[in-house]
């Protein structure tokens, strides 16, 4: 993945740079390998953003840690539930009781992927009593596996038909300092049958990725691999482990070992082989069972399980093929082995790492919708998930990993759309601003506008008083001239009535023109006016001309001897 959208998306496009997350984990092997690849930079602090844990440091930390928001581990608190070899037996019968009890006889009979089994030395009565049914029933000797609960990579496993072999495990409840109680295992019956390539025995490593318990949602991985023995296979031989055991640790240290192939086909050969051996039909329904036996197992703890945001799980099956092409669930590993022993299984395991981180989205760029991401494909999502019906397959399992040219197209179409997404929000965010920006304007309007109030008013009330003395002066005139006599002569009457019939303003200048012209004619006439007539003058011209109170005021005191000088007269006078 980090490749492909380190190429297409901005920088500025993603949610949560890639640059700027944290890892931490104490393996170093193809999980720090995988970290690296995505240029995520690793600390030995808490400040990590994912964390892959060992399964010890889950029971001894995780109980008791708070975890971010943003920060993910790879174990779910009570994984053991499933991954507990004698724990998983017990949530299986279980669950095939349960629905047995609710009349869901079809589904409990799906429960038959797993071999007869008993938990030493609790069951040992039960199993006794197995025991010699089985050895009763059959002309040959039946053998049984023993395997302890809590180990890994074939530690402590053996193989007997003797009740003989294992008498230590009888049941011994109390403990005692003399007599210590025998360390847990669980017997199954051994798959005396199972399906040969070449004459050797082999078994399937298949990876399922759950993200989440509510709903349950499960990516199963296109790749896995087929680990064989390096020895023929002989029933008889049962204390032979390079005979029986294909676990890798054990079969390295076999003399006929292969360095260059490490004992591993790919899923892929594997299937194809099958087909041209048992039909195409056969081997898709039993990779159809394969599939449907990993998600009844991850149903039957679903209500288990401690679901948590922040915990995924990678899952490690092993599964063996009968010669009737049944498969068979031996066990869960919750910490599958990520140390590679070829090239070929280096890259493989890099790639399942990588788009695991894919899928878990620290970077948050993808929608939690698609259907394949990398070499992951969907398989269940609180149901199953059908394919087409047109589909050419029932599973993808063991199909073509074309997971390069899946996360190429996968990257464009997401960097297409967070380019879109960020162009929205620019937009919407100038959008916001130049809002913001207009209602910033009309509240510093209307606070200015609130802050002129008071001294407006204030100007209003003054001009309301300057109209008001202006009245008061008029009126003064009015009644200062109530009493004189007409204004005008009538030669100046004779001529207004003369005129014809003009608008206002030809009226204004014929008057005043001819007002002009008296004044040239008699330039002495002003002087030799009396006050009355002169007042009388003043308020004919007052009528014709424009209103000007200002000048008409100073004009009429000058009439009235009230000028600037008369005053000052008067006061010394006084």
């Amino acid at each position: 993945m980090s490749e492909y959208f380190r190429k297409y998306i901005k920088k500025e496009h993603y949610a949560n740079h890639y640059s700027n997350l944290k890892f931490k984990t104490s393996f170093r092997n193809c999980i720090l390998e995988a970290f690296k690849r995505r240029l995520w930079k690793e600390t030995e602090g808490d400040d990590w953003d994912i964390m892959w844990a060992e399964k010890e440091w889950i029971h001894e930390v995780l109980d008791h840690t708070h975890l971010q928001a943003n920060q993910k581990i790879n174990h779910f608190r009570n994984h053991y539930e499933l991954t507990r070899k004698d724990l998983m037996i017990k949530n299986f019968k279980r669950y095939k009781k349960n629905l047995e009890r609710e009349g869901k006889s079809e589904e409990a009979n799906n429960y038959n992927f797993f071999p007869l089994t008993f938990h030493l030395p609790s069951e040992y009565p039960i199993f006794f009593e197995e025991f010699k049914r089985q050895s009763t029933n059959s002309d040959t000797k039946t053998a049984w596996i023993m395997k302890p609960i809590g180990k890994s990579q074939g530690k402590g496993i053996f193989i007997f038909n003797k009740i003989q072999q294992i008498s230590q495990w009888k049941n011994t409840l109390r403990y005692s300092q003399d007599n210590p109680q025998a360390e847990a295992y669980i017997v199954q019956k051994y798959i005396a049958d199972p399906l040969l390539i070449g004459g050797k025995k082999f078994d399937m490593r298949i990876y399922l990725l759950c993200t989440s318990y509510q709903p349950l949602t499960l990516y199963l991985y296109r790749t896995g691999f087929a680990r064989f023995t390096h020895h023929r296979y002989d029933s008889e031989d049962i204390s032979n482990t390079y005979v029986h055991l294909t676990n890798v640790a054990i079969q390295k240290t076999s003399d006929n070992y292969d360095e260059k192939l490490g004992g591993k086909w790919n899923l892929q050969t594997l299937k194809l082989y099958l087909m041209t051996k048992y039909g195409q039909e056969k081997v898709a329904e039993t990779f159809y069972n394969i599939q449907m036996l990993m998600i009844r197992s991850l149903q039957a703890v679903q209500k288990i399980i401690i679901n948590d945001k922040h915990c995924f799980e990678l899952y490690g099956f092993d599964i063996l093929l009968d010669a009737q092409l049944k498969p068979w669930l031996l066990e869960v590993n919750a910490s599958p082995s990520m140390t590679s022993n070829t090239p070929v299984d280096f890259e493989l395991k890099c790639g399942l790492l990588d788009d695991v981180f894919t899928i878990i989205d620290l970077e948050k760029v993808l929608t939690g919708n698609e259907e394949q991401i990398g070499g992951f494909d969907l398989i269940c999502k609180g149901t199953p998930v059908k394919l087409p019906i047109n589909s050419t397959f029932t599973t993808y399992l063991g199909a073509f990993n074309n997971r390069q040219q899946q996360l190429k197209k996968i990257a464009k179409s997401t960097a297409i759309r967070l380019a879109q997404t960020y162009s929205e929000g620019q937009m919407k965010a100038i959008e916001i601003g130049s809002k913001g920006q207009k209602e910033k304007e009309e509240k510093d309007k209307q606070m200015r506008s609130s802050s002129k109030g008071p001294q407006a008013m204030q100007n209003g009330s003054s001009l309301n008083n300057k109209s008001n003395n202006l009245t008061k002066q008029n009126t003064i005139m009015k009644r200062n001239t109530a009493n004189l006599p007409a204004l005008g002569t009538l030669q100046n009457k004779s001529n207004l009535k003369r005129q014809p019939l003009q608008n206002a303003g030809q009226q204004q200048q014929i008057q005043q023109s001819q007002s002009n012209s008296s004044k040239k004619n008699n330039p002495n006439e002003d002087s030799m006016l009396s006050a009355n007539q002169k007042l009388q003058k003043l308020t004919q011209e007052s009528k014709i001309n424009q209103f000007q109170p200002y000048k008409q005021q100073s004009q009429y005191n000058e009439v009235m001897g009230m000028g600037a000088g008369s005053r000052n007269l008067q006061k010394n006078e006084e």
